[in-house]
């Protein structure tokens, strides 16, 4: 029987948010999911959705693909923190014309053994579990670009997702490249959310304010034809920090010290390496 791969995603919750502030960032996370779920739209057997709370989750026909939308909207979401769960295995209790939440079988169990560990286990914020030796060393790989990016500033996490919106990390098509700029205009509408005012430091520098439209066009770079064997290097694209230097309207030394301090390249690598570990070791 074929495997599905279930999401499930816990935001970050803190006492000090004002009703006003939490309804604001529910409103916005509504808004990155409904983008993201067009954006992948050919990759999920069901739409991700709140479930409860501030838990969210959602059904993909692959691991890979379910890793690409975390990771996006882990980025999209920045700085709220995530905790995730990503469960390998048969989607066997199938109600049909229902949501994700109507839906069960070893997927979703496994999802949620795997975000419940990730509560518990300091330093492992996402984990994958299918039940297989491989999840060992996959969840090594994953949680190395995690830690790379933990103390990232909203200026450097912007960096990151705008050369994402550039040149994105893909694996066979998971996504529809042509929507990405309804990603783009979901970030440009942040700036205007009390999300985004809660946490804007006004000294800092924001990418997406020197950008009136998105006048460039993504070139994705598809994991699934990398055909490293001896390290990864896919990730670092050569002639993106001149090209963000020319949509940003700043100095190429500018964004490639950027690029170093947040180890954009490395994270890159890290989440072209996994997309290969699983094209190996999870086939549904």
């Amino acid at each position: 029987m074929k495997d599905y791969t279930a999401l499930i995603v816990d935001l970050e919750k803190s006492r000090s948010y004002t009703p006003e502030v939490r309804n604001s960032i529910q409103n916005y996370i509504l808004s990155v999911m409904r983008a993201l779920n067009e954006l992948y739209e050919n990759s999920l057997a069901k739409e991700v959705e709140f479930s409860a709370g501030d838990e969210v989750q959602g059904l993909f026909f692959s691991p890979e693909s379910a890793y690409l939308y975390l990771r996006m909207l882990s980025m999209l979401v920045f700085p709220v923190k995530v905790r995730a769960g990503i469960g390998i295995g048969e989607w066997n209790i199938k109600i049909e014309n229902e949501s994700t939440t109507a839906q069960d079988g070893p997927a979703y169990y496994n999802a949620r053994y795997a975000i419940n560990n990730a509560k518990d286990t300091s330093g492992y914020p996402v984990l994958i579990y299918s039940g297989k030796a491989e999840d060992l060393f996959l969840n090594a790989v994953i949680n190395a670009s995690i830690v790379l990016t933990t103390n990232h500033s909203e200026y450097q996490n912007e960096l990151m997702l705008l050369s994402e919106l550039l040149y994105p990390v893909d694996y066979g098509q998971a996504f529809d490249f042509n929507k990405i700029g309804n990603i783009f205009k979901l970030v440009k509408s942040k700036n205007k959310s009390d999300y985004y005012r809660y946490y804007k430091n006004n000294t800092r520098k924001n990418p997406f304010d020197k950008i009136k439209v998105m006048d460039f066009e993504s070139d994705p770079i598809d994991a699934e034809n990398d055909d490293s064997n001896f390290y990864v290097s896919s990730g670092k694209i050569r002639g993106m920090s001149t090209k963000l230097s020319e949509i940003l309207n700043i100095s190429r030394q500018s964004v490639e010290k950027t690029i170093k301090t947040a180890n954009i390249y490395e994270v890159r690598n890290l989440a072209i390496a996994a997309l290969k570990y699983m094209d190996r070791y999870f086939i549904g």
